[in-house]
């Protein structure tokens, strides 16, 4: 009898920390944004629902993805989510995104060995040198090809696109795909004659160079990722 209460007190006490949790949750909408966002975006992107890099911020595309949620649920179609719906989207039973056997798979992954690498630069004095506007020449570190980019701004890492989509931007997709890659390569850009270790992710419209100690636009946090090619770009 004694073992018997004592499991349903603790149940009980279970249900009561969920329900707590529950209602100091957020309801998601457009507008939210922070940490929570980030955690939703990457739960809808392991159940195949959301397709792109997490930014924290609850927009349309975010939207999108929650109502196609919703969809495969059969739930009501509001493009929000409550925490009560958001404890079914991160357990174990969330409906995952039905599959599709027309994935692109283009990207090619870089060697073991490089032909070129660059030297170890921080981004604080990488963007003192870069001029925006100006169009600076990017090489890939393992096939030693190289394309047009130009600068365009950045807080945390660069922010640079194709100068002719034509020429540049077909050297951009056969490098990363032809969709928005989530791939990562190392590459090595020429700032003032010298070549610069750097990490590239393309989005199909603009590339996201990161040099050493650049940050994500997620939070300003690091990526480590970016952080592993940038020091083999420099040949460590």
């Amino acid at each position: 009898m004694k073992r018997r209460m004592m499991a349903l007190l603790i149940a009980l006490c279970l249900c009561l920390g969920a329900s707590a949790l529950a209602e100091e949750q957020q309801t998601f909408t457009l507008g939210s944004r922070g940490e929570g966002v980030v955690r939703l975006q990457q739960r809808l992107m392991d159940l195949g629902y959301y397709f792109h890099k997490p930014t924290g911020s609850y927009q349309a595309v975010t939207r999108r993805a929650v109502l196609a949620y919703e969809r495969a649920c059969g739930a009501r179609q509001d493009g929000q989510l409550t925490p009560e719906e958001q404890t079914t989207l991160f357990s174990a039973y969330a409906q995952r995104a039905p599959f599709e056997a027309r994935v692109k798979l283009s990207f090619t992954a870089q060697s073991a060995s490089f032909s070129l690498t660059g030297a170890l630069v921080s981004w604080d004095r990488v963007k003192t040198q870069l001029v925006p506007g100006e169009s600076y020449t990017v090489y890939n570190c393992d096939t030693g090809e190289s394309c047009q980019l130009i600068y365009q701004g950045g807080t945390g890492h660069a922010h640079m696109v194709p100068d002719s989509f034509y020429q540049n931007g077909r050297t951009m997709t056969k490098w990363m795909g032809e969709s928005n890659s989530y791939y990562k390569i190392a590459v090595a850009v020429d700032i003032g004659g010298q070549l610069t270790a750097a990490s590239l992710q393309y989005d199909n419209t603009t590339a996201h160079v990161y040099f050493e100690g650049s940050l994500s636009e997620v939070l300003g946090l690091r990526d480590v990722e970016h952080e592993s090619l940038i020091k083999r770009a420099a040949g460590r």
